[in-house]
């Protein structure tokens, strides 16, 4: 579904403009937990999936995005929430398989760091992590965190790293991919 531009958009991205370094370096390795039709490579990374129905960061329709988290648990929670949201019974749950990618990112949007972006009063970190942005984007609109998410991206970003809703203390990167960004990953059944 196609949903409204959200008008804080504009806002953020000339924010992002104005700052020196809005983006810094990262490295690592980075999981996902995934129905086993989409482990292997080319699925995995294609960001399709984010693409069709949304994220956090993108609303369905506006770029491809891959959704990774920096701890495998996390990645395992953040995997279910779709379910745990529409209450989906267990049974309904199909196996999946946790994979991690190695990842060399030369611009990610750091919203973790306590010293750095996420203190700019015009973030409003807990604002955009508080919002039920599935709730926003069924009544035909973007939710703030995915116009900050589509800002940091159409500025040249290469990821997000926020924390994770769903596991106090982890965070989540979801990698916007690029020729830039150098991956390799490998899965591995947990």
């Amino acid at each position: 579904m196609k949903v409204k531009a959200n008008p804080r958009y504009e806002a953020f991205f000339a924010n992002l403009q104005e700052l020196k370094r809005p983006c810094a370096k990262w490295e690592g390795v980075a999981f996902r937990a995934t129905p086993l039709p989409h482990a292997n490579a080319v699925k995995l990374l294609d960001g399709k999936g984010s693409f069709k129905t949304g994220g956090r960061w993108s609303a369905a329709g506006t770029f491809r995005a891959v959704n990774l988290s920096t701890s495998q648990e996390a990645a395992v929670k953040e995997s279910s929430a779709s379910f745990t949201y529409y209450n989906f019974a267990p049974s309904d749950v199909r196996p999946k398989v946790l994979v991690g990618v190695r990842l060399r990112l030369a611009k990610v949007l750091d919203l973790v760091d306590p010293r750095g972006l996420r203190m700019l009063p015009w973030i409003g970190l807990e604002e955009l992590l508080a919002e039920d942005w599935r709730k926003v984007n069924d009544a035909g609109h973007e939710a703030l965190s995915q116009a900050l998410g589509r800002a940091a991206h159409d500025a040249g970003a290469e990821g997000v790293l926020a924390s994770s809703s769903r596991i106090p203390g982890g965070f989540t990167s979801p990698a916007h991919w690029s020729r830039r960004a150098r991956q390799r990953s490998w899965a591995r059944k947990n």
